[in-house]
């Protein structure tokens, strides 16, 4: 990626291929800029008209006077989680109102999307009691996050089968101990070790400058961008075709952003057939969830340049189920909001 044809600063993380901007400068007034010099530093959602729209202006407000600022701006320090990685929700083994599988629940909407957006509190995991299988490295692992095209299989004569993916990692060790970090992953099917080594984002890539714990507030926005001047969250984004893959990292309660470009590994295809919310047992399926406190994606949606509006309650819901057949989670949906809920393993 030349640096130099974008209309923003970018620095570079230390990961090949990733880039983050660079806030403003505290003395900036936002309220009065000019949208270049607000997309020069990284704030790419238009400022909302006060009068018209004073709430969108209100949260605008606050995420560039206590988020997005040159005080609380941390170079971005991503690190590789070797072993992890988060692949597709394939054709589902059950017909119904949810399709039940071995690794995703929450709910996945079938459309042409560029972006997808959600809030929520990261749940509080623990050992499952009773007890139930542990993955292959020990312990318990799941996953919260926000997506582009991975429900392959919900689509007939889908093409997609990468995913754009970023959220946070709930695990619990074998003594019960609980650990959480955002990541976020470009997944590609069997990637070469060439491939591996210079995008080092198609397994988990753990961002390790915003620190997150149980019960952290976050808003994650996954997007396909062009290379110049496109919007992270921008609910009528420019039409295709894109070139980039886009991440806002946000933990409201902490007060830390990061906003990253991806530049897309081989075997990326923008499809945006689907967009979800999900919660995951990674990997292979080995080993069970851990225990979670339910967590709802609020203010959940998705983007297109046609302006199409998301309506959650007619996505497809999954739940996941252990290899008995029985079901381990629940999902519901509302109109912007996605809801999961554990269920206490049979004994």
């Amino acid at each position: 990626m030349d640096k130099k044809t974008l209309p923003f600063e970018l620095r570079p993380t230390n990961i090949e291929g990733v880039y983050s901007f660079v806030p403003p400068p505290k003395a900036l007034d936002h309220r009065t800029v000019s949208n270049a010099t607000l997309i020069k530093h990284g704030i790419l959602v238009r400022r909302p008209d006060p009068k018209k729209n004073p709430a969108l202006f209100e949260l605008w407000r606050r995420f560039i006077d206590e988020i997005w600022t040159e005080e609380n701006f941390t170079l971005p320090v991503l690190a590789p989680q070797d072993g992890i990685t988060h692949g597709l929700e394939n054709i589902p083994r059950t017909n119904g109102p949810a399709f039940g599988g071995y690794s995703w629940s929450g709910c996945a909407l079938v459309g042409s999307w560029s972006g997808v957006m959600g809030v929520w509190q990261i749940p509080k995991v623990s050992e499952p009691s009773p007890p139930t299988p542990q993955a292959n490295g020990g312990g318990w692992n799941s996953s919260s996050w926000v997506g582009l095209d991975g429900g392959h299989g919900l689509l007939p004569g889908a093409s997609s089968t990468d995913v754009l993916q970023a959220g946070v990692e709930q695990k619990v060790d074998a003594s019960g101990n609980a650990s959480y970090r955002g990541w976020y992953e470009w997944y590609v099917p069997n990637p070469s070790a060439a491939v591996v080594r210079k995008f080092k984002y198609v397994h988990q890539l753990n961002i390790t400058t915003i620190p997150v714990k149980a019960g952290d507030e976050v808003s994650v926005v996954v997007q396909y961008v062009k290379h110049k001047g496109d919007e992270i969250g921008n609910p009528l984004p420019p039409p295709g075709p894109y070139s980039f893959g886009a991440i806002s990292f946000v933990n409201m309660t902490t007060i830390k952003a990061h906003m990253l470009y991806l530049e897309p590994p081989t075997g990326a295809s923008f499809a945006g057939e689907s967009a979800e919310w999900v919660m995951e047992l990674p990997n292979d399926g080995s080993g069970s969830l851990p225990k979670f406190t339910s967590v709802t994606f609020e203010n959940a949606g998705a983007c297109n340049a046609q302006n199409t509006p998301p309506n959650l309650s007619k996505g497809d819901l999954f739940y996941l189920e252990n290899y008995s057949g029985q079901a381990l989670t629940t999902a519901s949906t509302g109109e912007a909001s996605v809801t999961i809920s554990y269920n206490t393993p049979p004994t």
